[in-house]
């Protein structure tokens, strides 16, 4: 893949890949044709590819027919597909700790997946869900199965059942809904302008039966340490902070972001090469990213958009949104809006 993409441990497919059994189907042949090697399924060393992980799941949807498949066996909680995340999350003194501290070190399982916790007065707080996918569309299916795996690890470190008093979905209305009212047991509202789940207050405030202050520094420190070392041997996300930090200036050299990083701009190129990207796409991806995120924001003038992006001009962010979104900065904004 020529862009640079955000990526998802090899344990996030432990829970495919426990779901594709349950339903009847062998893994195997899917993670095959989905381009994933056997041997970095449970792997959380190995990180998987956006659109990988949105190939695996239109696979797994045609091979079985079924629209819903993300759904299947959907009361199983599959405590390892988070890894040592779960142990952070369980000895936490109350879910709403827990879920804070799923955000916090969620990179350790995916910088694809993106969560934030948007408080909601006396109703609770929305854990919402957003995807940074690559150049594939990424399907729904992805986005279900990882708000009802998440859900069901919060209601297993509960020990008890935690329903949602609200379920959206940015996806229109699929023609049954019979498996998602199964599976989140909470009001359902499709086309809607995020994906998440509402969670009430008392849910949030229940202590955890595991919840345990030694343990819980100790797995804290463990998710800290694993971020410290995934960040420290592989240069793209290091790279991807220059890039941002630089961007207003303009067009952020190569050779600058080779000097911050005290190496060589051959040898930046060769350690970019080997994580499946270059300097430039990394650039592209990073400023279209960021325009996702800015034009989302409607007090931003299109103007401070252009030069938070490092354009000279608009008329040069005109063309890059055409690029990226096959439409213009306005009408793109507009779209998110009336979404």
């Amino acid at each position: 893949m020529s862009q640079a993409q955000p990526t998802t441990a090899g344990s996030w497919l432990h829970g495919i890949r426990d779901m594709l059994v349950s339903a009847g189907m062998d893994p195997a042949p899917i993670f095959a044709d989905a381009g994933i090697p056997a041997e970095h399924v449970g792997d959380p060393h190995q990180r998987i590819q956006s659109d990988q992980l949105s190939r695996l799941w239109n696979v797994i949807t045609a091979v079985s027919g079924d629209e819903a498949i993300s759904l299947a066996s959907s009361d199983c909680p599959r405590p390892a597909t988070l890894d040592l995340l779960t142990y952070t999350m369980m000895t936490a003194p109350n879910l709403d700790v827990a879920l804070q501290r799923f955000v916090r070190y969620l990179r350790v399982i995916s910088d694809a997946a993106r969560f934030a916790l948007v408080p909601d007065g006396a109703r609770g707080t929305w854990l919402t869900l957003s995807i940074a996918g690559g150049e594939l569309p990424v399907p729904r299916q992805r986005g279900e199965f990882i708000l009802i795996t998440i859900l069901n690890i919060c209601r297993w470190i509960s020990g008890r059942p935690v329903n949602p008093t609200a379920v959206e979905f940015e996806h229109e209305e699929p023609g049954s809904t019979q498996a998602h009212a199964r599976a989140f047991a909470g009001p359902l509202t499709f086309s809607a302008r995020r994906n998440g789940l509402l969670i009430s207050a008392a849910d949030l405030a229940a202590p955890l039966p595991a919840a345990n202050v030694k343990l819980s520094e100790m797995h804290e420190k463990f998710a800290c340490d694993f971020l410290d070392r995934m960040d420290g041997t592989r240069i793209t996300p290091r790279v991807r902070d220059i890039i941002v930090r630089s961007l207003p200036d303009g067009d952020p050299p190569r050779g600058a972001a080779a000097a911050a990083l005290c190496i060589s701009e051959r040898t930046l190129q060769r350690r970019l090469r080997e994580e499946g990207t270059s300097y430039q796409d990394l650039v592209d991806h990073t400023r279209r990213e960021l325009a996702r995120e800015y034009l989302g924001k409607e007090q931003m003038a299109l103007g401070q958009v252009a030069f938070m992006l490092g354009f000279a001009d608009q008329s040069t962010f005109c063309r890059a949104c055409q690029r990226w979104f096959n439409t213009t900065p306005k009408q793109y904004r507009k779209r998110l809006s009336d979404a």
